[in-house]
């Protein structure tokens, strides 16, 4: 794992980082302060960046971009509403958008994001969807519909409530017959041989569905995205 704080790359089981950024969230009264650290980390760190990617959560080139976020659209095999919960900038929306109807497809997008800072770059970004980006926590918040895909990751959350959010996401977001993609974006500086999303899922008992990879032009593999389906 990479801590949000101070980015030092620390093991899969750990608690704390030595900075003190808490990766486990024990007291349901803590959560609030939790969300708003990483809330304000990313905040400062996207809306400083000088490329849209990179206020998407992707340093490097767009090329860097392209194959490490192309994944997602992998998994999408049919039309129909998508969520991209942590939406940030909305670059990765309108990238989707572009890669889906390469395909013959379309989605029809919503974000939702708990940075105003963001959102309004995201709503700028995607004048025509303004409506369809939402202001909320995915922890707390309730979507005014079920989605055909929901896409999220599980830093989102402490490591704790992991598998509360995941079920969390599959009840209230996902409609039936629907997909959720898990996304695992990872740095070159961990070990990259271990400690994948699917992994984790297979280890709580889902079943996935399908996995799809994206590498850096090293060929490191850097991205998964796992998909679980709704019954």
């Amino acid at each position: 794992m990479i801590c949000p704080r101070c980015g030092t790359v620390v093991s899969p089981d750990a608690k704390t980082c030595e900075c003190g950024f808490a990766f486990v969230v024990e007291k349901d009264a803590d959560l609030p302060a939790w969300f708003d650290e990483v809330r304000g980390l990313l905040t400062r760190a996207y809306t400083l960046a000088t490329h849209p990617w990179q206020a998407s959560g992707k340093s490097g080139s767009y090329e860097d971009w392209v194959r490490l976020r192309i994944p997602v659209s992998a998994v999408v095999q049919r039309s129909g509403s998508f969520l991209d919960i942590g939406c940030s900038s909305g670059f990765l929306l309108q990238s989707l958008l572009g890669w889906v109807r390469a395909k013959g497809l379309n989605i029809e997008p919503h974000g939702l994001d708990y940075s105003p800072e963001t959102l309004t770059m995201a709503r700028q970004r995607l004048p025509g969807y303004a409506k369809h980006l939402y202001l909320g926590n995915a922890w707390y918040w309730y979507p005014p519909q079920q989605f055909d895909f929901v896409r999220a990751e599980l830093e989102y959350v402490p490591v704790n409530k992991r598998p509360d959010f995941i079920k969390r996401l599959l009840d209230e977001f996902v409609a039936p017959g629907g997909r959720l993609l898990l996304c695992h974006y990872r740095s070159r500086r961990e070990n990259l041989e271990s400690g994948w999303v699917d992994e984790y899922l297979c280890e709580l008992s889902y079943d996935v569905l399908m996995v799809e990879s994206g590498y850096s032009k090293e060929g490191l593999e850097q991205t998964r995205v796992a998909v679980l389906v709704k019954e």
